[in-house]
């Protein structure tokens, strides 16, 4: 595809080198390398196309270029004709939800109406990946990616399909569907060479099977997924910033105090804008109030989540606020978080969370019949996918709740033991072996201080500090900080 526009331009042939670029260019941006793409567009007899400059925009936006991408977009609007190049490099760059989904929406009659010069798997694909980031009807984004993979396959495009794939598991993650997705990842092709969009998306299914871990109660597994997509300076608009944000929770969930130093500063490579329709300030409020509240700043927690109530269209992010307001004892916060999060398609964990944290609310009033109800329908939506995490709290009412709910009765009793099972394991993991403020030291082991800097980082004698330090590596069996670090993260 690269050549044959090369070749064309060697030629001077005008025409043969616009009609390849016109036929190819989304395809490239999708499989091939952007930046020998935009080299092909900056050679063009014609750099000041509309149409080139907007491919060039996609380019520069694949790049990390927001500035670039948008002034080029800018200057492609400005005369651009043709629908279909206009139309699907707007939808990659809209800046916002509404004109994303107007775009999207226009997308749909530019497919109805392709050409043979149109490319459209690859058009098929991008707008799949769009309406999943859009989150306005979930089940309509996975049957368009379906068809991103049957159309794939097809026309013998094999990192095309190899990409529609992915995303379709992660749709079918987000939509709650664990099983299916987990199927979907297993049949990827393994130790494939990242491509642009791979870096693009950043890290997409590592970060699946982490989100599904997580909302599993499978938290250590979590951590470990998740870790392996961080990247340091990532744009914080991808995949890579999804993993940032369950591995928080993940620590949050295992109460690993000595991490929470570093967890704060993966939130700093979060995205406070919002980007392809993806919500990723309110996920990085909800996260940080989270940890916030982790470490004992209930008021911090509180001022953080605020903003969080006056925008819709977040449901797992609003699912995750209300059981925190609920924890702060903020019941009418909660409900309030609640009712957001049921102003739009739940996906199966979220609305989970929702009952639980709703039959913990009814409970705490005192309306024991309603939280057993709440209950026994949060086990039934749950139990499909086995999502264990909303069940899994430390904390007095749920654990309560469930063991009375035991004899209660409930249809889902295999499930009920299920999560107490896990609950009583999870119990003891989280009593730990360090005391408080052994914790505090390990946490300072993790950065680069010195014993003498953690002494008055944390406001206690020297010597003090020392006896911790040996007080730890005794507990780890271990003689050295990075072996200390090494056994804690293995646990």
């Amino acid at each position: 595809m690269i050549e044959a526009v090369r070749q064309a331009l060697a030629a001077n042939d005008h025409d043969s080198a616009r009609a390849a670029l016109r036929r190819n260019w989304l395809r490239l941006i999708l499989e091939s390398n952007t930046s020998e793409l935009e080299r092909l567009c900056v050679e063009h007899p014609e750099p000041h196309d509309p149409h080139v400059l907007l491919i060039r925009a996609c380019c520069r936006d694949l790049a990390g270029d927001s500035y670039g991408a948008s002034f080029l977009r800018g200057q492609g609007l400005r005369v651009a004709s043709d629908d279909f190049v206009a139309c699907f490099t707007e939808l990659l760059l809209a800046p916002d939800t509404p004109t994303k989904a107007a775009i999207a929406d226009r997308a749909r009659e530019a497919l109805a109406q392709c050409g043979p010069e149109d490319d459209y798997p690859s058009a098929l694909f991008l707008l799949g990946w769009v309406e999943v980031r859009l989150r306005r009807d979930p089940a309509g984004a996975i049957a368009l990616l379906r068809s991103a993979v049957d159309e794939a396959r097809l026309h013998g495009r094999v990192e095309t399909l190899r990409l529609a794939r992915s995303n379709l598991a992660f749709a079918l993650t987000q939509a709650g569907v664990f099983t299916e997705a987990e199927a979907v990842l297993d049949a990827l092709p393994a130790d494939v060479p990242l491509t642009d969009w791979d870096r693009f998306e950043g890290g997409l299914p590592a970060a699946n099977r982490g989100c599904i871990s997580y909302w599993r109660g499978d938290f250590d597994e979590a951590v470990a997924l998740l870790e392996g997509a961080v990247v340091e300076g990532s744009v914080g608009t991808n995949f890579e910033a999804l993993a940032r944000l369950y591995l928080v929770m993940s620590l949050v969930s295992l109460r690993r105090e000595d991490r929470y130093f570093g967890a704060a500063a993966l939130l700093q490579g979060v995205s406070t804008a919002d980007k392809h329709g993806v919500p990723w300030d309110l996920l990085r409020r909800v996260t940080s109030a989270w940890l916030a509240h982790a470490e004992g700043h209930d008021d911090r927690a509180l001022t953080l989540a605020a903003p969080v109530l006056t925008r819709a269209g977040a449901p797992v992010a609003h699912a995750l606020l209300a059981e925190l307001y609920r924890r702060l004892g903020e019941p009418e916060l909660a409900a309030n978080a609640l009712r957001l999060a049921s102003s739009v398609p739940l996906p199966r964990y979220a609305h989970a969370s929702t009952l639980v944290t709703s039959a913990a609310l009814l409970s705490s009033a005192g309306r024991g019949a309603q939280a057993h109800e709440q209950l026994d329908r949060a086990l039934d939506v749950a139990a499909p996918e086995h999502v264990l995490a909303p069940f899994l709290a430390d904390d007095a009412t749920i654990a309560d709740l469930l063991e009375a709910h035991l004899s209660h009765g409930s249809r889902h009793s295999a499930f009920l033991h299920a999560v107490l099972e896990r609950r009583e394991r999870f119990s003891r993991r989280l009593a730990g072996i360090f005391t408080p403020r052994e914790r505090d030291v390990l946490a300072c082991l993790r950065t680069t201080m010195t014993a003498d800097e953690i002494s008055s980082h944390l406001g206690i004698a020297y010597p003090t500090v020392k006896t911790h330090i040996s007080s730890i590596y005794r507990k780890l069996g271990v003689t050295s900080r990075r072996a200390a670090l090494l056994a804690v993260d293995a646990r």
